[in-house]
């Protein structure tokens, strides 16, 4: 039988860096042995942070040659995936959402405000090389139509004055905010948020919108909980803080996240308060419960999710 082969890939002076080649090494690794060319995307946007925001012939095929892959793939990886950008970007680059929620509301004059303050067209860099322009297909805050991303964020409810705003401040070096240019909580009505139970938008817990807000790695042998101080009086206030574990037991940790509602942003919040297993959560009184919901910033969805009994559950199998 012939085998199938292919060029090696063509990588020139295109490496990753010390601090980059450590991370690529802790998402290989996260692979079985055999499918490490499954770390092809986010390898793929390592070079392309590296490499100024966009990725050229060498840091694809340095990409290939990392994970032992024929560069044709890594190449047709990267040309089909929008967030991929074969060609170099301005230090900003404008995505403008053009589907149908923003351009109901809007996002043509968005694209109208770019063109014209930044003086290029779609597909273009303006000549201080700050700023791409590109329109892109949906980018899921359809609820806070119209939104354009910017690099890594989102500037949501916008108009064509607060994006004037905006893009001025990033000219300038100022601070830009991001999320929902009109104070719209998460994605709450415009008139706030119509919940059945008190909502304290002042401040947002840490993970509650963003995942990374929250560290993923579970305490080391020894660690003691850290929570924040101002959501730790709350939940003091509203219950009973549950016994924690400095440690898991044997050192190995239940999968929390088996429990539904319970995500790996929400599994990382219980290590820290010493929660790593099963039978803790189904060992609660309904003031523990109450204590870590509010301590969550979610109030009741502990019981309406009902994790103590899916815990008792898991714990019975584990058993």
């Amino acid at each position: 039988m012939s085998q199938t082969t292919y060029r090696a890939p063509e990588s020139g002076e295109f490496a990753f860096d010390a601090e980059n080649e450590a991370l690529a090494q802790r998402i290989i690794a996260r692979y079985p042995e055999g499918r490490h060319r499954s770390a092809v995307i986010p390898l793929l946007d390592i070079a392309q942070r590296q490499n100024g925001g966009w990725l050229s012939k060498e840091a694809v095929e340095f990409v290939a040659g990392r994970l032992g892959m024929a560069p044709i793939r890594v190449h047709e990886v990267a040309s089909f995936y929008s967030m991929f950008n074969k060609n170099p970007v301005g230090k900003y680059l404008l995505q403008v959402c053009r589907t149908t929620p923003c351009w109901l509301r809007g996002s043509d004059s968005l694209t109208q405000t770019i063109k014209e303050i930044c003086g290029i067209e779609i597909g273009d860099t303006s000549e201080d090389g700050l700023f791409t322009l590109i329109e892109v297909e949906c980018l899921g805050a359809c609820c806070n139509a119209p939104m354009v991303q910017i690099n890594d964020d989102y500037y949501e409810d916008l108009t064509a004055k607060s994006l004037d705003k905006i893009l001025d401040n990033l000219k300038n070096g100022r601070v830009v905010e991001k999320g929902s240019q009109t104070g719209r909580i998460a994605s709450a009505r415009q008139d706030g948020p119509h919940i059945l139970v008190d909502f304290d938008p002042n401040p947002v817990s840490s993970g509650i919108l963003r995942g990374d807000a929250v560290d993923e790695e579970a305490p080391g042998p020894g660690s003691a909980p850290t929570p924040d101080p101002s959501l730790e009086e709350k939940a003091d206030a509203a219950g009973k803080r549950p016994a924690g574990l400095d440690r898991p037991r044997n050192g190995k940790a239940d999968a929390l996240i088996k429990i539904k509602g319970i995500g790996p942003a929400n599994e990382a919040a219980l290590a820290k308060l010493g929660i790593f297993h099963f039978d803790q959560i189904a060992s609660w009184s309904p003031e523990e419960a109450t204590w870590v919901g509010t301590f969550l910033a979610f109030p009741g969805r502990i019981e309406h999710e009902e994790w103590i009994q899916q815990a008792k559950t898991l714990a019975g199998r584990k058993a």
